[in-house]
């Protein structure tokens, strides 16, 4: 059977405006590359906060009189923190993930950045997404360019990892990695599919053509598997908020629930650029990722999923130690990310950066996010990835 360009149309147009973001073979093609195993049995979420967080305000040393000589007007009151420790305080935003770190199921590393630093957004979150470090230029995701190293382990049955909000990022590269924006987009861009062709094919060079139409093909199967999960599985009543995030992870729970086998899915959570205005701003980020959070976590222990769960935050940099005369900060260094799960070891990690001893005026960072990337990698699935593992100690993420 031969596929008209209309089909092709038909394809992206489904897709959405964002398809013009994607690259065209990780849209919902799940093209697997061939001869590769990856890795069973644990979640990797990824939460991308997009525009650079501003740690210190977010993870508070209220104790520290250097906080509030750099930050006199956009520094949090005491009184108002949710106290962590003697010293150290959690913007008032977060209070709905307070039960998370209560239970132990929430780590915060304090300190990731790297050495270098880059306060672009472009180049610094594809230092972040690559993770080779600031001299190296590369496209493909760390999660992609691990997972291609690995051999010798059961291959998941629906994707290596998915993208539900935003670009590629991590999963960016070659492998069984797609793009997804919600389930009934997914359900469209699938009948728009063409049909599957005949098994026997001419024994012919390749052409540009045909390899689009073996994509086409490869998503068929693999999409309309995961297709027969979401709809051989009844769609709960979770309670999530209104927000984009949320969004994206109400479709994580829904993928996680019926059942579909997926390593790692990547969220995005936009706005974090707060040079003016930050307290209002920054208030309202931190309470939307808080209660999306909170009822994922929910979600995912109604399902029973929540031990098989690690969320992970990151943000391409941090923002300036010093507020500046907008009522905001600008692009900084080193900054905290949370770690959630079922199986998190709770409590402070990493290390404080001094305010004490600042470089240009800017945070030392005190770890390195490459170490986090090789805990994860160990903790999850028991992979050793030779340059992350040169870094220095990776902190312990996960109770054994």
């Amino acid at each position: 059977m031969r596929h008209s360009s209309i089909d092709r149309r038909h394809f992206l147009s489904a897709l959405g405006a964002g398809a013009a973001t994607l690259p065209l073979l990780s849209l919902p093609g799940f093209v697997q590359a061939a001869g590769q195993d990856l890795p069973r049995g644990k979640i990797l979420v990824l939460v991308e906060l997009a525009g650079g967080n501003d740690g210190l305000n977010t993870v508070v040393p209220f104790t520290d009189p250097r906080y509030r000589d750099l930050r006199p007007e956009i520094g949090i009151d005491r009184a108002d923190l949710l106290g962590l420790d003697s010293d150290t305080g959690l913007h008032p935003a977060m209070s709905p993930v307070a039960s998370l770190w209560d239970a132990g199921e929430m780590q915060i590393v304090e300190g990731v950045g790297y050495p270098n630093p880059n306060r672009s957004h472009f180049r610094s979150i594809e230092i972040w997404n690559a993770g080779q470090g600031a001299d190296v230029i590369a496209q493909q995701g760390w999660v992609s360019e691990v997972f291609a190293q690995q051999t010798g382990r059961a291959a998941l049955s629906d994707a290596a990892g998915l993208t539900l909000g935003g670009d590629m990022g991590p999963l960016n590269g070659e492998g069984r990695f797609s793009a997804m924006r919600d389930v009934d987009t997914f359900f469209e861009t699938l009948n728009h599919l063409p049909g599957k062709r005949h098994a026997v094919r001419p024994v012919t060079p390749q052409s540009p053509l045909d390899h689009v139409l073996t994509t086409y093909d490869s998503a068929q199967v693999t999409g309309q598997a995961i297709r027969r999960r979401l709809e051989g599985s009844r769609a709960r009543q979770w309670d999530f908020p209104d927000s984009d995030l949320a969004a994206q992870l109400r479709t994580a729970a829904r993928l996680l629930d019926a059942g579909a086998e997926i390593a790692v899915l990547k969220v995005v959570q936009d706005g974090y650029d707060t040079h003016d205005a930050q307290p209002e701003v920054h208030a309202q980020l931190l309470t939307e990722l808080s209660e999306a959070l909170a009822a994922f976590a929910s979600a995912m222990r109604d399902a029973g999923l929540w031990d098989q769960i690690t969320v992970v935050t990151y943000s391409e940099f941090g923002r300036t130690a010093r507020e500046n005369a907008s009522g905001g900060t600008d692009h900084g260094t080193a900054a905290p990310l949370f770690v959630c799960g079922g199986r998190v070891a709770g409590g402070l990690g990493g290390a404080r950066p001094s305010l004490d001893r600042l470089v240009d005026h800017e945070m030392i960072h005190t770890t390195d996010y490459r170490q986090v990337y090789g805990a994860l990698l160990n903790d999850l699935w028991g992979i050793h990835h030779a340059p992350f593992d040169q870094i220095g100690i990776a902190p312990v993420l996960l109770r054994a």
